[in-house]
């Protein structure tokens, strides 16, 4: 392997050790205006506020001590991403997510390098700052967190060869490298090395493939202008390979007294499985309006909530996510990551009405999920997954306390709730673990079906600060029970749960609307208990012998 290639091999190693700990990405929109607070009380749907976080710029972030000091940028692409060390070269980092069933799934990475033969690079420095601020809360060590970090559209390398700067921004889904060739310098002076390719081709469209062992990247065939009286005048342009790896221009037809813009745009062609994102829950802000979206990411231009890479998982699928809209969906005021390691997954979230605090809950695999210490349940309980909750500032720049949310077995959050008064943070989901902390004095004090591997759902109560876990209950009997929904009643506190069972003998369905299972797979239960989770106030089934179906839990 030649020696630049294992150089650069061992930099991208270094630099992703770190950033799968610490990356954050966060995009804002074309328009920088300030977001107007909100009246409007209608929910947008999951998929308009997937849309829009699909549609939106990215930036590039600058390293403020959340990488390795090698790397001084970076950008997110379709592929995966691209950092700027500190002497200009550019490393992109594609990206391909293994299909495997196990949990430890594994990914597989490919560097590519561009170094600027025969150029130097004067300075790097961010252009264009974006309204956006971004924050890294990855791993539970706060020396590695950082919140409110600028983004920006453009990073300059100023006049990399006399007569040309290059200037490389960051868009929705690529990074384009835009070269300004001034009057009367030479345009052939520009080469660029790729280095980590198997090889350069030309397509027949004028595209440069770069061949790696994931699949092909593409240079799509590179456009010049010229700008006379505000218009653009086109320039013929096309790409000229110099030896197996370096590349360079022939511009045609460019009127000699007027700069010459030359702009090729590095894409992917087929590097699938590297950007599943997927957004399950949403709230408004009682005040502002603001949209608060949550959910898993495996992706590496996920519009950003990250700011830095996060190209290797850590052993991990995916990372947890909220990002923070405004009431028009038209920007991404701030968002985060929100995860350790392993794999983490938020599946609820709730705004605290007078506060504002957001509250997130899911699941994790994490024993690193960030600021659990002080937490209810400071440490991972082991077994397959623990429920998390935590517990984020309004404007997502900081985590003000996590914690841990299980037994010994598997634990899922998938339901969380505010209660309107004393601010009591409700949690709701399934359990296997016989262990679930702090059921003693619950409505349901056992689980009926963990020894048999079939999960009993659960409801806990927890305080506003998440640092005490007040009462805890099972809910379930002999079969599969899961908690999906939870509400609080405004004016008795009392608790409204909701899910799916197959327990045929659930909890207090004597005198219920319908007091007995359904003859198909699944039942909907909905369960009423007091505010104190001590006492069951009363259960409903709500199936019929049409039959729900199992449901593949994730």
């Amino acid at each position: 392997m030649p020696k630049r290639i294992l150089l650069t091999l061992l930099l991208i190693a270094s630099l992703l050790s770190l950033a799968w700990l610490a990356s954050s990405r966060s995009t804002a929109s074309r328009s920088l205006t300030k977001a107007e607070p909100s009246t409007t009380t209608s929910t947008p749907s999951k998929e308009a506020v997937s849309a829009k976080l699909a549609g939106l710029e990215r930036g590039w972030v600058k390293n403020e001590g959340q990488w390795d000091q090698r790397a001084l940028f970076s950008a997110p692409g379709y592929f995966g991403n691209t950092w700027i060390t500190k002497d200009g070269e550019l490393l992109h980092v594609a990206v391909k997510k293994e299909e495997c069933k196990e949990k430890a799934c594994p990914s597989k990475s490919w560097v590519i390098s561009e170094r600027w033969v025969g150029g130097k690079v004067q300075a790097i420095k961010g252009e264009e700052e974006l309204q956006t601020k971004v924050s890294y809360f990855i791993g539970n060590d706060p020396s590695k967190h950082r919140s409110g970090l600028s983004t920006s559209r453009y990073v300059s390398l100023g006049e990399v060869w006399s007569g040309v700067e290059v200037k490389l921004k960051a868009t929705q889904k690529t990074v384009e490298k835009l070269f300004y060739v001034q009057p009367g310098a030479d345009p052939s002076k520009i080469q660029v090395q790729v280095d980590g390719a198997k090889g350069l081709k030309l397509s027949k469209d004028g595209e440069i493939i770069i061949q790696t062992g994931l699949g092909d990247l593409k240079l799509s065939k590179p456009i010049a202008w010229q700008e006379k009286d505000g218009k653009k005048l086109p320039v013929e342009v096309s790409y000229k390979l110099i030896g197996k790896n370096r590349y360079s221009f022939e511009v045609a037809k460019a009127d000699p007294s007027l700069p010459v813009v030359i702009d090729p745009i590095l894409q992917a062609t087929y590097l699938g499985g590297s950007s599943r994102d997927e957004a399950y829950v949403l709230a408004i802000h009682p005040k502002t309006g603001d949209v608060y979206v949550a959910g898993a990411t495996n992706s590496t231009d996920f519009p950003r909530i990250f700011g830095g890479a996060q190209t290797s998982y850590g052993g991990g699928r995916s990372d947890a996510f909220v990002a923070r809209l405004n009431s028009s969906l038209t920007q991404i005021l701030q968002s985060t990551y929100l995860g350790g390691s392993g794999d983490d997954d938020a599946r609820a979230i709730a705004i605290h009405p007078t506060t504002g605090d957001v509250y997130v809950a899911g699941w994790t695999l994490s024993t690193d999920f960030p600021r659990t210490s002080g937490g209810a349940q400071a440490s991972y309980r082991g077994g397959l997954t623990d429920a998390f909750v935590a517990r984020l500032n309004s404007s997502l720049t900081q985590i003000l306390q996590s914690t841990y949310l299980g037994g010994s077995s598997g634990d899922y959050a998938r339901a969380l709730a505010i209660h309107p008064t004393t601010g009591e943070v409700y949690v709701a989901g399934y359990t296997n673990s016989t262990d679930f902390p702090n059921t003693t004095g619950g409505a349901q004090a056992s689980c009926s079906s963990c020894r048999i591997l079939y999960p009993d759902a659960f409801v806990a109560r927890l305080n506003s600060g998440l640092t005490q876990i007040l009462q805890s209950t099972y809910l379930g009997e002999s079969g599969d029970d899961d908690a999906r929904a939870l509400a609080i009643h405004p004016t008795t506190g009392e608790v409204y749960v909701a899910g799916d069972t197959n327990s045929t003998n659930f909890p207090r369905t004597s005198g219920g609307a319908q007091t007995s299972y359904g003859r198909g797979d699944k039942d909907a239960f909905v369960a009423r208990l007091t505010a104190n989770l001590a006492a069951t106030g009363g259960s409903e089934g709500g199936g019929g012998s049409g039959g729900g179906r199992r449901i593949r839990r994730k």
